[in-house]
């Protein structure tokens, strides 16, 4: 190996090292940041949502509380009652060796919440019942599914669900 090729990968090795280091303190300060949003919130309801384009009971998040969350979700705190999430849910789907990411149009959803619970609406490829008997039950509660109908040849799947669950404590 010649002293150029030494020298590219030990460059190419310490740039990794510092932006590993620089994206670990990234995520962990967008955790605290998470966690503090919960704790302040803890008399609502603390809804994720992984999706984008969200709106919450016809308002823009730029007019409501809300945080990003560790994995990029959209955090909000809802007041105990039923409220209206309009968003475009995405996901990614295997097809072969190829990788697609499937996206919704905007849908919206009426969930109820509890104040001091924990929920997540996202979209996935199986419905709540199969994600119960793949878990044996030992799942969140389903508080929400919607079914939707994909257009045949964008993905291997041919439906979806939006599907809001309460994190069991």
């Amino acid at each position: 190996m010649s002293s150029t090729t030494i020298i590219i990968i030990v460059a190419v090795a310490v740039i990794w090292a510092i932006l590993f280091a620089v994206f670990m303190k990234f995520n962990k300060k967008r955790q605290a940041g998470e966690q503090q949003f919960v704790q302040e919130n803890a008399n609502k309801a603390i809804l994720h949502i992984y999706g984008k384009s969200v709106k919450v009971d016809g308002k823009d998040l730029s007019t409501i509380d809300h945080k990003t969350g560790q994995y990029g979700q959209v955090i909000v705190a809802l007041t105990p009652g039923e409220h209206t999430i309009e968003a475009v849910y995405y996901t990614t789907d295997n097809v072969g060796t190829k990788t697609k990411n499937v996206e919704t149009q905007p849908v919206s959803i009426t969930i109820p919440v509890q104040a001091g619970n924990e929920y997540n609406a996202a979209m996935y490829f199986y419905s709540a019942e199969q994600r119960n008997a793949y878990y044996k039950g030992d799942v969140d509660d389903v508080v929400l599914e919607v079914e939707l109908e994909l257009e045949s040849g964008f993905t291997a799947n041919t439906h979806a669900y939006i599907i809001v669950y309460r994190e069991c404590k």
